[in-house]
């Protein structure tokens, strides 16, 4: 049981996870960012920052430590706020992460709620929630990434310039498809996505021809496009996977410091290289198709995948000095703004009696609620609690924070 908790702000202690792709020694961003030692080799991929059963953030307060889902299990009006409360059923309907990484995640989508309430129905195993996973990237340095389809005649020019490429399709069909004016865009890229997801599945040995003559003929090259030099990267480290044909199939895109892009359900993305903020709805579901050594459900990706081709949307800051950035999400669980705060400058806030979680990238503030003072160092995370109504942020130094509610 815990004890009754005061109305107040509260620190959290968020759990670190090191998958293996996550940045390592120096260039690890978490270990700077929570100004401790890296070990040697271990990669930080990860800070989970919420309530989510996997990896619970713990509120550090004077009564003791406490596991945060167990918290607003117990109190869930005073610490989400009647609100959300009422709306989510007394769940922190978000999750918040920071999210480095040295090497490239999988190729991957988020199915939609209705989907993943099936998922979790009938392979709890591998589809832990039934919740979708909307979510925002927001790049603390720069990010590159994979995200969306391209339109149909960018593929099509891939293709002719590879022509390994069209053999493992089957030129045939391949002109087939492309050509078919009465065919939808949507409809040609389901076609050309679904054949190679399927064969690479079906004739192993046709894919790892195509990925060998392709990394063959790279090396070959004096100069490499950037697309070129990512293959040959991911071709070391996974082998013949079609994953190595999709990078093809993908924008690629590079987030500069301060930019965002919103991953809605369906959108096949997979994240290359960078650290972001990363804000989505409270879950840590992922359909998988390849460039990794998880679970992969290819017959599930295919089906649920969105087929509309075009860059997407980057949201970016009118101007670096700009001190409030509001990210457009068009999902109920979550808003998540970015603050830069002057020292000596300070910001009022009224939350309306909803939950709110910060964390500080840069600098030291002090938080007053009227009642107390609490100062927040580069690293740590903070919770107000839905029963405050407002509270003040003071610069010490030059700061810059990131804020998400309801």
């Amino acid at each position: 049981m815990i004890p009754e908790l005061p109305c107040r702000p509260y620190l959290l202690k968020n759990r670190i996870q090191h998958y293996d792709w996550g940045m390592r020694d120096e260039q690890a961003l978490i270990p700077k960012l929570l100004n401790i030692k890296p070990e040697t080799g271990k990669p930080y991929a990860e800070l989970w920052i919420g309530a989510h059963p996997k990896a619970p953030s713990i509120l550090l307060s004077k009564e003791g430590e406490y596991a945060l889902d167990r918290v607003i299990e117990q109190y869930p009006e005073k610490f989400l706020g009647k609100q959300i409360n009422n709306r989510f059923a007394g769940k922190l309907p978000f999750l918040l992460k920071v999210l480095s990484a040295g090497e490239s995640l999988s190729i991957q989508t988020h199915p939609d709620k209705k989907t993943a309430e099936l998922l979790h129905k009938n392979d709890p195993r591998h589809y832990p929630d039934d919740n979708h996973k909307p979510e925002i990237a927001i790049a603390l340095d720069s990010l590159k990434a994979l995200v969306g389809f391209r339109p149909i005649q960018e593929i099509v020019s891939v293709f002719k310039k590879y022509s390994n490429l069209t053999e493992f399709f089957d030129s045939a069909s391949f002109h087939e498809i492309v050509e078919n004016k009465g065919r939808k865009e949507s409809e040609k890229l389901y076609s050309i996505f679904s054949t190679i997801m399927h064969k690479a599945q079906k004739y192993p040995e046709k894919l790892e021809q195509v990925c060998q003559a392709l990394d063959s003929d790279f090396r070959n090259k004096k100069q490499l496009a950037e697309r070129e030099a990512l293959f040959i990267e991911l071709y070391e480290k996974y082998g013949s996977d079609v994953g190595l044909i999709v990078i093809y199939l993908l924008n690629l895109i590079n987030l500069q410091k301060g930019q965002g892009v919103f991953l809605k359900a369906g959108v096949p993305h997979a994240y290359l290289k960078g650290n972001i903020i990363e804000c989505m709805a409270n879950s840590d579901n992922v359909v998988r198709a390849g460039l990794t050594p998880k679970y992969k459900d290819i017959a599930t990706l295919v089906d649920i995948v969105d087929y509309n081709a075009g860059l997407p949307e980057i949201q970016k800051p009118g101007d670096e000095s700009d001190k409030r950035m509001d990210y457009q999400v068009p999902a109920p669980e979550f808003k998540i703004s970015r603050y830069k705060l002057k020292s000596s400058e300070k910001i009022e806030f009224t939350h309306k009696h909803k939950l709110e979680i910060l964390i500080l990238i840069t600098g030291r503030i002090l938080i007053d609620t009227h009642h107390e003072k609490l100062v927040i160092n580069k690293g740590q995370t903070i919770l107000i609690p839905g029963c405050l109504s407002d509270y003040q942020f003071k610069g010490q130094m030059d700061s810059t924070f990131f804020r998400v509610t309801l």
